[in-house]
C-alpha cells in the first residue's frame, strides 16, 4: 500500500550514517605502505583517523587506492591524536585502504583507528 511505502521511506533517514570503526595495529612499521582492506565489500565513508605508538616518531597517510585522504596526515607520537577527513574520504565497493608510513624514527607499537559512516541497505517496493 501507499501508506507501507511511505512509512519505508521515512525509516530510510535512521538507517543512514551508521557509525563504523576499524583497527589497525604495526609493531615496526617501516616507511612504506600497509593495505589494511583489500577489495571493501561495502561503500563507506572515513572521516576520522586517530594514533599514537609506545616510542618514536612517524607521520600515517591513509589513502583510498593511492588517493590520500583530503586533510592533514597524522603525526604518530606517544600522543595520541586525531585527525578529521572530510575531502577524499568515500570508499567504494572494491576499494583497497592503505597506511602509508614515512619519516619513521623508532616508532613502535603503532595504533591506529579509522572511524566514519556507512549506510544501510534499503529499498523499497520500486527497488
Amino acid at each position: 500500500s501507499a501508506a507501507a511505502v511511505a512509512a519505508l521511506d521515512s525509516s530510510k533517514a535512521a538507517k543512514a550514517g551508521q557509525t563504523w570503526g576499524a583497527p589497525a595495529f604495526v609493531e615496526a612499521p617501516d616507511a612504506k605502505d600497509y593495505k589494511i582492506v583489500v577489495k571493501s565489500p561495502i561503500a563507506l565513508t572515513i572521516t576520522s583517523v586517530t594514533t599514537i605508538c609506545t616510542t618514536g616518531t612517524a607521520t600515517l597517510t591513509v589513502k583510498i587506492n593511492s588517493t590520500a585522504l583530503g586533510g592533514t596526515a597524522n603525526s604518530v607520537s606517544t600522543s595520541e591524536q586525531s585527525q578529521a577527513h572530510t575531502t577524499a574520504n568515500a570508499v567504494a565497493v572494491g576499494d583497497d585502504i592503505v597506511l602509508t608510513f614515512s619519516s619513521v624514527s623508532a616508532a613502535e607499537n603503532v595504533s591506529v583507528m579509522l572511524s566514519g559512516t556507512y549506510d544501510l541497505a534499503w529499498c523499497s517496493r520500486r527497488c
